[in-house]
């Protein structure tokens, strides 16, 4: 998910691109892991938020169901098992499976996902990717849920409306958006429902978005004009809180970045968790989390699951 959303049109084109900007970096330290005595060092240019010492849940079994935001395509190495879905293990989801001490992770994240994908197969140059409900099982202990952005066009309509200086982005972010984000408020219920009737034990999180704009403003790295950022900002606001309401509705615990990547968004410089039109190599995609972001957003889900009763 994201600014350029990572469409099934052009996996192609964005794979190979991807692949030629991977490297092989250590991955990201974020939480303290479990019985860990010393954090490791992270392998951001960025600043990425200090270790924890957190009283962790026991979880044996976790899947993590999302799309490019949850991947990573391009933080790291590509792992081999993921396909077209550029999974990377560099992932917040990887490196929260490691600060927990999990034993059995499945991370079926994919690029380009949308609800539909969480729920029902689908088809990409050369392979079949299974629906990512699949991975959720009967003794599944945790699901972590990023999704909704891509759901409706919402983003890859955004980089037409806003990022292109089509003229069209106030419209949008106030009329097309809005309608787009019920939809998708009701479809990511529905994921969380399906989640619940598989695994009716585990605790499940809906984790938000980092923030791609300030509030207010723009910045050369986005590439954005500023009456258009403020627009587009605005639809960044509307995902965070359709997802909180898809949340509720869907009887799971809500993740909100919003707070935390104040100050943090790709007009940030040093302190950008996302990137903005340009990347620095290895560092992920344009409009992506870079990886002091997911290293941010695996703290900010192992704080969570530390400090909130179930």
């Amino acid at each position: 998910m994201g600014w350029v959303a990572v469409c099934r049109s052009s996996t192609v084109v964005v794979m190979l691109v991807v692949l030629a900007s991977c490297s092989s970096r250590p991955a990201p330290a974020s939480v303290a892991p479990r019985d860990a005595s010393t954090p490791s060092a992270t392998s951001s240019a960025s600043p990425s938020p200090s270790p924890l010492a957190l009283d962790l849940p026991t979880i044996d079994s976790y899947t993590s169901i999302g799309d490019s935001f949850a991947s990573g395509p391009a933080l790291g190495k590509i792992r081999d098992d993921s396909g077209f879905c550029l999974r990377s293990d560099h992932n917040w989801a990887s490196i929260l499976a490691t600060t927990l001490g999990t034993r059995t992770v499945d991370d079926v994240s994919c690029a380009g996902a949308t609800t539909a994908d969480v729920l029902s197969s689908h088809t990409v140059p050369g392979m079949v990717v299974p629906a990512q409900l699949d991975a959720v099982r009967a003794t599944t202990d945790l699901v972590t849920v990023q999704i909704g952005g891509n759901d409706g066009g919402l983003f890859s309509s955004l980089v037409s409306a806003c990022a292109q200086g089509s003229g069209t982005c106030s419209t949008f972010a106030d009329d097309t958006a809005p309608a787009i984000l019920r939809v998708s408020t009701d479809r990511v219920a529905r994921v969380l429902d399906a989640v619940h009737t598989k695994a009716p034990k585990a605790r499940v999180l809906v984790v938000g978005y980092l923030r791609i704009l300030p509030d207010t403003g723009t910045c050369k790295a986005v590439q954005i004009s500023a009456s258009d950022a403020r627009a587009a900002a605005s639809a960044e606001v509307g995902l965070d809180s359709a997802l909180a309401s898809a949340a509720r509705s869907g009887r799971a615990e809500y993740v909100s970045l919003r707070a935390l990547s104040k100050g943090h968004d790709a007009c940030a410089g040093d302190n950008a968790w996302t990137n903005g039109a340009t990347v620095a190599d290895g560092e992920g995609i344009a409009y992506h989390p870079r990886l002091a972001g997911m290293a941010a957003v695996a703290q900010a889900v192992a704080q969570h699951l530390s400090t909130t009763p179930r």
